[in-house]
């Protein structure tokens, strides 16, 4: 049988399937960043309010959701490996839908920590932190940064409508907000999680949209453009993650993880009422936050960019830098122009480094245990970032101030920017 004389150009799609990812992943943290990661500091004070409660109590439930996200991190890694993304953020978005509907009817404090551990339990598998990077990894390769980059823009579309949570709280209770957003994760994520696919390959498309040269004569059917794919797709090389774990550069990365995790987490739970304890009101440091992750974008793809062009390394040390910056900037904030300058700083270094840490391990490790090698960094350092929220809720409650804590942490990121240099590479590092 002939096959129709049609060009490869002509029955190339007119966008890339790749890119319908990248959007979906947006989309899919735009939501989850107004409904739990970003917009719940809107609930922290009045939850915190109605039972009384001390922050550094409430700052335990924070913790426990980097620790439950730590722990999740090489399982998830894992479960992509071997069952696929799809599966995984669909019921992530299950989980942490009924998570929230769960947290709307607490009345006591092992029910607050039961229910956010649901809901972390399902945000690790829906969320970038470890299903849609190694998605849209498999997806490209020469504008992999890039793709990254943009991948991670969800919480940065979100931002602006940061202060539409604080308003919702303001007219309906936390309690109606909470289920409401809970109910909007199910209509809202598992339509998105349908987009997401494995590898281009099986598509007839290699990484970054280049169609496979077929010649219908030869390739005839399905099975063997299949396997005619696999012959041209990017090989499988680097170090499995007993390998990965015995370098010096895995460890030199954890470790980075972990100080720049202990303040962004920290920060993250405790801008809102640290804004309120100098002076704003919830509406103004809602838009604060709002700020701060629109400005992230910056970082987001503008690290995504340059590490496409330039040593991964040396980008992450100039992102510590400016990061340990930002908190010395923090102390200092009483007028908006201020705020402005801490959300630039902030925003920026806090974006860089979520496109850096996929982009550092696979340019590291290679491409053989990506999923494995990525949760396990993650998990490794999650202890820092546990300790974060309960140490800036434990300075406020013992001193009446953020600001011996965010001091400390400003010095011990400062302390991590000339680890990406020392880690070298794979090549050259030396096996502990």
């Amino acid at each position: 049988m002939d096959f129709p004389k049609t060009s490869t150009r002509q029955r190339r799609p007119r966008i890339f399937y790749g890119w319908y990812i990248v959007a979906a992943s947006v989309a899919m943290n735009f939501y989850l960043s107004l409904a739990f990661f970003q917009g719940f500091q809107i609930f922290f004070l009045p939850i915190l309010t109605e039972f009384g409660w001390s922050r550094t109590v409430m700052s335990g439930a924070f913790s426990l959701r980097q620790l439950e996200s730590g722990a999740l991190a090489p399982l998830i890694g894992f479960l992509v490996d071997r069952w696929g993304p799809r599966t995984i953020i669909t019921t992530g978005v299950l989980i942490g839908g009924a998570g929230m509907v769960m947290l709307s009817l607490i009345n006591s404090v092992w029910m607050f920590y039961a229910a956010f551990l649901i809901i972390s339990f399902g945000a690790s598998g829906a969320s970038h932190g470890i299903t849609w990077p190694i998605v849209v990894s498999n997806w490209f390769r020469r504008l992999r940064g890039r793709a990254l980059g943009i991948s991670y823009l969800g919480p940065v579309v979100g931002g602006p409508f940061i202060v539409l949570v604080a308003y919702l709280e303001a007219a309906l209770g936390w309690r109606m907000s909470v289920l409401l957003l809970g109910i909007g994760a199910w209509f809202v994520g598992v339509p998105l999680a349908m987009v997401a696919r494995t590898r281009p390959e099986p598509y007839g498309y290699l990484p970054d949209g280049v169609a496979l040269e077929e010649d219908h004569n030869q390739w005839s059917d399905h099975t063997s453009r299949v396997a005619a794919a696999q012959l041209q797709a990017e090989p499988i090389q680097g170090l499995t993650l007993k390998q990965a774990i015995r370098t010096r550069a895995f460890w030199y990365l954890v470790v980075i993880l972990g100080f720049h995790g202990l303040g962004v987490n920290g920060i993250m739970v405790h801008q809102i009422p640290y804004f309120q304890s100098v002076g704003f009101s919830a509406q103004e440091a809602a838009v604060a936050v709002g700020m701060i992750f629109v400005l992230s974008g910056i970082g987001r793809l503008g690290a995504g960019s340059l590490m496409d062009y330039f040593d991964p390394r040396l980008v992450l040390a100039v992102v510590l830098a400016v990061q340990a910056s930002s908190y010395f900037m923090l102390l200092l904030v009483q007028s908006f122009w201020q705020m402005v300058l801490f959300a630039l700083l902030f925003g920026a270094a806090f974006g860089s480094t979520i496109p850096a840490r996929p982009i550092m391990i696979r340019s590291l490790f290679g491409n053989r245990a990506f999923g494995a090698i990525q949760g396990a960094a993650q998990g490794a350092a999650v202890i820092m970032g546990v300790v974060g929220p309960l140490f800036l809720g434990a300075a406020y409650d013992l001193t009446g101030s953020y600001a011996p804590a965010i001091i400390v942490m400003g010095v011990i990121t400062a302390a991590a920017i000339p680890l990406p240099i020392l880690m070298g590479s794979t090549k050259t590092a030396i096996t502990v």
